[in-house]
């Protein structure tokens, strides 16, 4: 991974005058540097896939308006954009904040997605050609790395993999342009007006059904999922595909949450205790 002297130079023309290290790890980090008195995140990542796919999503969103940092510049290794004051959905996780939330998810659905699926999603990316096809693919993935290395119950897996060849929804998902990995800590709030100001992190972006979206924002927060459907503007079709889906889409996402954990040495066993524990 290359030094953030040396991304500040290339990609804003000069060091930086004060760095403050946001996430960083091995492979990839992010920073806020200031350069000439100006605020800016540079992000890196060893993974080139992943960069350009983050810049890829990270610009349709611009263009098309929605609520991004602006891009300032961008190489083959990483990106610099304009710092967005906000706090995370998470820490100010008032009613209005969650309905400008849900509305803003809309505004990126609404730009619309198409076969085939898997060019997102946490760097999954073996394609199909239906939604069902790569979601039985993706869980299975995450299924099976948490029964080898984590000690996951091959039985309640078993059950899980059942439920996924049970569920019609999977044949009918509602298609659209997922952000794909829309935790609350990629929602940023301001939270004197309760307006969304920013949505970041584009890496997981792709086309797949809008459960999955609700699913990753609302899986600590379900007592605001209704502010959030409020905001977005669901349909009773969409609503009952969700209230349908719903329970299927967490489970695999703490599942995929418990092996990310444990992939980068984090505790996942609380994670684990509760994909055990999921009403399936």
């Amino acid at each position: 991974m290359r030094d953030v002297d040396a991304l500040a130079r290339d990609l804003l023309g000069d060091a930086p005058d004060a760095v403050d290290p946001l996430v960083v790890w091995p492979d990839r980090g992010t920073w806020r540097v200031m350069v000439r008195g100006e605020c800016f995140v540079v992000k890196t990542d060893d993974d080139l896939h992943t960069m350009t796919h983050e810049i890829e999503g990270h610009r349709r969103a611009a263009v098309a308006g929605l609520r991004v940092p602006e891009l300032v510049a961008a190489s083959d290794d990483a990106f610099a954009m304009r710092w967005v004051d906000g706090v995370p959905l998470r820490d100010h996780g008032s009613a209005p904040a969650w309905t400008d939330a849900g509305a803003q998810l809309r505004a990126v659905h609404d730009l619309g997605g198409a076969p085939p699926f898997g060019t997102g999603f946490g760097g999954f990316n073996p394609t199909q050609p239906d939604w069902r096809s790569f979601f039985e693919e993706f869980a299975g993935d995450m299924l099976g790395t948490c029964e080898r290395n984590l000690g996951f119950p091959a039985e309640r897996a078993d059950r899980i993999r059942a439920a996924l060849r049970d569920a019609p929804g999977l044949d009918s998902p509602h298609v659209v342009w997922c952000h794909g990995d829309l935790q609350t800590e990629h929602v940023l709030v301001d939270p004197a007006s309760d307006r969304v100001t920013a949505i970041i992190d584009w890496a997981d972006h792709g086309a797949g059904d809008f459960v999955w979206d609700f699913a990753v924002l609302t899986i600590d927060d379900a007592p605001r999922r209704g502010a959030a459907l409020e905001g977005y503007g669901a349909t009773r079709e969409q609503r009952a595909a969700l209230d349908a889906l719903l329970p299927l889409y967490s489970v695999v996402r703490l599942v995929g949450e418990a092996g990310w954990f444990a992939e980068h040495d984090l505790p996942c066993a609380a994670i684990l205790d509760r994909a055990r524990a999921y009403p399936i």
